[in-house]
Protein backbone atom coordinates (compact mmCIF):
# COMPACT_ATOMS: atom_id res chain seq x y z
CA UNK A 1 0.00 0.00 0.00
CA UNK A 2 1.13 3.86 -0.65
CA UNK A 3 0.05 6.49 0.96
CA UNK A 4 -0.25 9.81 -0.63
CA UNK A 5 0.28 13.35 1.04
CA UNK A 6 0.11 16.68 0.38
CA UNK A 7 3.65 16.45 -0.42
CA UNK A 8 3.85 13.41 -2.76
CA UNK A 9 0.88 14.66 -4.93
CA UNK A 10 2.53 17.75 -5.47
CA UNK A 11 5.92 15.80 -6.59
CA UNK A 12 3.68 14.03 -8.66
CA UNK A 13 2.13 17.15 -10.23
CA UNK A 14 5.92 18.36 -10.84
CA UNK A 15 7.43 15.31 -12.82
CA UNK A 16 4.53 16.21 -15.16
CA UNK A 17 5.01 19.61 -15.24
CA UNK A 18 9.25 19.28 -15.35
CA UNK A 19 8.64 17.16 -18.68
CA UNK A 20 7.65 19.98 -20.59
CA UNK A 21 9.91 22.51 -19.07
CA UNK A 22 12.16 24.21 -21.96
CA UNK A 23 14.21 27.12 -22.00
CA UNK A 24 12.20 27.61 -25.74
CA UNK A 25 8.99 27.43 -24.29
CA UNK A 26 6.54 29.72 -25.07
CA UNK A 27 4.28 29.16 -22.22
CA UNK A 28 6.44 27.55 -19.18
CA UNK A 29 4.87 25.59 -16.26
CA UNK A 30 3.08 27.37 -13.71
CA UNK A 31 4.08 27.54 -10.17
CA UNK A 32 2.37 25.16 -8.07
CA UNK A 33 2.22 27.32 -5.31
CA UNK A 34 1.29 30.39 -6.23
CA UNK A 35 0.00 29.73 -9.97
CA UNK A 36 2.31 32.42 -11.79
CA UNK A 37 4.31 31.20 -14.59
CA UNK A 38 7.82 30.21 -13.53
CA UNK A 39 11.22 31.66 -14.83
CA UNK A 40 12.03 29.68 -18.36
CA UNK A 41 15.19 28.91 -16.39
CA UNK A 42 14.36 26.30 -14.43
CA UNK A 43 17.94 27.02 -12.23
CA UNK A 44 16.32 30.38 -11.34
CA UNK A 45 12.90 29.67 -9.64
CA UNK A 46 13.45 28.51 -6.03
CA UNK A 47 13.09 24.91 -4.94
CA UNK A 48 10.33 24.34 -2.14
CA UNK A 49 11.45 23.92 1.53
CA UNK A 50 8.50 21.95 1.78
CA UNK A 51 8.53 19.39 -1.04
CA UNK A 52 10.92 18.05 -4.06
CA UNK A 53 9.48 20.94 -6.40
CA UNK A 54 10.77 24.04 -7.98
CA UNK A 55 8.54 27.21 -7.52
CA UNK A 56 9.00 31.01 -8.12
CA UNK A 57 11.27 33.07 -7.15
CA UNK A 58 8.93 35.12 -5.05
CA UNK A 59 7.42 32.09 -3.44
CA UNK A 60 10.70 30.77 -2.73
CA UNK A 61 11.11 34.42 -0.89
CA UNK A 62 7.75 34.15 1.21
CA UNK A 63 8.93 30.64 1.66
CA UNK A 64 11.40 31.42 3.82
CA UNK A 65 10.21 34.70 5.42
CA UNK A 66 6.92 32.66 6.32
CA UNK A 67 9.57 29.85 7.71
CA UNK A 68 11.75 32.42 9.80
CA UNK A 69 8.64 33.43 11.35
CA UNK A 70 6.51 30.21 12.23
CA UNK A 71 3.98 31.14 10.03
CA UNK A 72 3.86 27.92 6.70
CA UNK A 73 1.54 28.65 3.94
CA UNK A 74 -0.57 25.24 4.55
CA UNK A 75 -0.18 22.95 1.61
CA UNK A 76 -3.75 22.57 0.68
CA UNK A 77 -3.89 26.20 0.55
CA UNK A 78 -1.19 25.77 -2.46
CA UNK A 79 -2.56 26.60 -5.72
CA UNK A 80 -2.23 23.28 -7.47
CA UNK A 81 -4.24 22.06 -5.22
CA UNK A 82 -7.37 24.54 -3.85
CA UNK A 83 -7.76 25.30 -7.37
CA UNK A 84 -8.20 20.76 -8.03
CA UNK A 85 -9.34 19.96 -4.46
CA UNK A 86 -10.49 16.88 -5.90
CA UNK A 87 -6.64 15.82 -7.00
CA UNK A 88 -5.71 14.37 -3.72
CA UNK A 89 -8.75 11.65 -3.84
CA UNK A 90 -8.12 10.61 -7.42
CA UNK A 91 -4.09 8.97 -6.81
CA UNK A 92 -3.44 5.59 -6.28
CA UNK A 93 -3.63 4.61 -2.99
CA UNK A 94 -5.27 6.25 0.23
CA UNK A 95 -4.30 9.96 0.86
CA UNK A 96 -3.80 12.19 4.00
CA UNK A 97 -5.84 15.06 3.56
CA UNK A 98 -7.88 17.83 5.99
CA UNK A 99 -10.95 16.96 4.59
CA UNK A 100 -13.05 14.74 6.92
CA UNK A 101 -15.44 12.81 4.79
CA UNK A 102 -17.09 10.93 7.72
CA UNK A 103 -18.40 13.37 10.19
CA UNK A 104 -21.68 11.77 10.24
CA UNK A 105 -20.24 8.71 12.64
CA UNK A 106 -19.14 11.08 15.39
CA UNK A 107 -22.76 12.28 15.88
CA UNK A 108 -24.27 8.35 15.71
CA UNK A 109 -23.88 5.38 18.64
CA UNK A 110 -21.23 5.25 21.03
CA UNK A 111 -19.64 2.55 22.27
CA UNK A 112 -17.09 2.13 24.96
CA UNK A 113 -13.63 0.48 24.70
CA UNK A 114 -11.92 -2.10 27.26
CA UNK A 115 -10.58 -0.51 30.35
CA UNK A 116 -11.29 3.10 28.43
CA UNK A 117 -14.16 5.48 30.06
CA UNK A 118 -13.89 7.54 27.04
CA UNK A 119 -17.42 6.94 24.23
CA UNK A 120 -16.29 5.77 20.82
CA UNK A 121 -18.32 5.60 17.66
CA UNK A 122 -19.64 2.38 17.12
CA UNK A 123 -18.05 1.86 13.70
CA UNK A 124 -14.85 1.75 15.56
CA UNK A 125 -12.81 -1.39 15.38
CA UNK A 126 -9.76 -0.72 16.63
CA UNK A 127 -7.23 2.24 17.02
CA UNK A 128 -3.60 1.70 17.95
CA UNK A 129 -1.75 5.08 20.43
CA UNK A 130 1.95 5.53 19.61
CA UNK A 131 4.93 7.52 20.77
CA UNK A 132 8.13 8.12 20.12
CA UNK A 133 11.29 7.76 22.26
CA UNK A 134 13.98 9.77 20.42
CA UNK A 135 15.05 6.84 18.80
CA UNK A 136 11.99 4.81 17.87
CA UNK A 137 7.79 4.71 17.28
CA UNK A 138 6.63 2.12 19.99
CA UNK A 139 2.63 1.19 19.25
CA UNK A 140 0.03 -0.35 21.23
CA UNK A 141 -3.10 -1.72 20.15
CA UNK A 142 -7.00 -1.56 21.79
CA UNK A 143 -9.44 -3.56 20.36
CA UNK A 144 -13.49 -3.17 20.77
CA UNK A 145 -15.12 -5.41 22.60
CA UNK A 146 -17.06 -6.78 19.30
CA UNK A 147 -16.36 -8.79 16.46
CA UNK A 148 -12.35 -9.20 16.18
CA UNK A 149 -11.20 -7.78 12.50
CA UNK A 150 -11.16 -11.06 9.97
CA UNK A 151 -7.68 -11.88 8.00
CA UNK A 152 -8.55 -8.79 5.25
CA UNK A 153 -9.47 -6.70 7.61
CA UNK A 154 -6.50 -6.92 9.67
CA UNK A 155 -4.25 -7.51 7.14
CA UNK A 156 -5.61 -3.38 5.65
CA UNK A 157 -5.05 -2.13 9.24
CA UNK A 158 -1.32 -3.74 8.87
CA UNK A 159 -0.77 -2.86 5.69
CA UNK A 160 -1.79 0.92 6.39
CA UNK A 161 0.04 1.05 9.24
CA UNK A 162 3.44 -0.35 7.86
CA UNK A 163 2.98 2.51 4.98
CA UNK A 164 2.33 5.30 7.44
CA UNK A 165 5.79 4.42 9.36
CA UNK A 166 7.30 4.32 6.18
CA UNK A 167 6.70 7.78 5.05
CA UNK A 168 9.67 10.60 6.10
CA UNK A 169 7.29 13.12 7.30
CA UNK A 170 6.97 9.94 10.54
CA UNK A 171 10.34 9.00 10.56
CA UNK A 172 10.62 10.78 14.01
CA UNK A 173 8.73 13.09 16.12
CA UNK A 174 10.55 16.32 14.37
CA UNK A 175 9.87 15.22 10.79
CA UNK A 176 6.29 14.52 12.02
CA UNK A 177 5.91 18.04 13.67
CA UNK A 178 7.29 19.44 10.79
CA UNK A 179 4.83 17.77 8.15
CA UNK A 180 1.97 18.93 10.97
CA UNK A 181 2.70 22.53 10.57
CA UNK A 182 2.30 22.25 6.87
CA UNK A 183 -0.09 19.80 5.66
CA UNK A 184 -2.56 19.03 8.71
CA UNK A 185 -5.32 20.35 10.08
CA UNK A 186 -4.44 22.55 13.33
CA UNK A 187 -6.78 22.69 16.35
CA UNK A 188 -7.57 24.82 19.15
CA UNK A 189 -4.62 23.23 20.93
CA UNK A 190 -0.95 24.21 19.19
CA UNK A 191 0.46 21.19 19.61
CA UNK A 192 -1.95 18.86 18.33
CA UNK A 193 -3.43 18.25 14.52
CA UNK A 194 -5.41 16.10 12.77
CA UNK A 195 -5.60 14.36 9.20
CA UNK A 196 -8.13 11.57 7.76
CA UNK A 197 -7.81 9.13 5.15
CA UNK A 198 -9.95 6.03 3.62
CA UNK A 199 -8.98 2.70 2.41
CA UNK A 200 -11.55 0.00 0.96
CA UNK A 201 -12.66 -0.92 3.80
CA UNK A 202 -12.03 1.62 6.74
CA UNK A 203 -12.19 5.42 7.34
CA UNK A 204 -9.14 6.73 9.39
CA UNK A 205 -8.36 9.51 11.97
CA UNK A 206 -5.19 10.26 12.64
CA UNK A 207 -4.50 12.44 15.55
CA UNK A 208 -0.96 13.77 15.89
CA UNK A 209 0.31 15.20 18.82
CA UNK A 210 3.30 16.58 18.58
CA UNK A 211 4.75 17.33 22.24
CA UNK A 212 7.38 14.68 23.53
CA UNK A 213 6.74 12.57 26.14
CA UNK A 214 3.49 11.90 25.08
CA UNK A 215 1.58 9.74 23.05
CA UNK A 216 2.46 11.44 20.04
CA UNK A 217 -0.06 9.57 17.44
CA UNK A 218 -3.27 7.95 17.63
CA UNK A 219 -5.17 6.22 14.47
CA UNK A 220 -8.27 5.02 14.49
CA UNK A 221 -10.14 2.95 12.27
CA UNK A 222 -13.79 2.61 11.55
CA UNK A 223 -15.57 0.18 8.98
CA UNK A 224 -17.48 1.80 6.46
CA UNK A 225 -20.11 -0.59 6.43
CA UNK A 226 -20.94 -0.15 10.08
CA UNK A 227 -20.31 3.89 9.62
CA UNK A 228 -22.37 4.19 6.39
CA UNK A 229 -25.20 1.82 7.56
CA UNK A 230 -26.41 3.62 10.60
CA UNK A 231 -26.79 6.99 8.27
Amino acid sequence: MKINTYRTILEQMWQKDKKCFASDAEFPPHCLRCGKPLNKRLVVNALSRYADVHICEDCGMDEALRDACGQVLPMWEWYALSYKRDMPFHCDGPALTTDCSFNHIYTGSKKLFPFNHLEHPVSEMVYSRSDYDGHKWWTTWHHSDGERPTTELATEIDQFTEALFQLPEFKTLDTMRCFCRASAQPTSESTEFNLYAATEHFYIWLRMITRPRDYNLYCHFYLKETADGSK
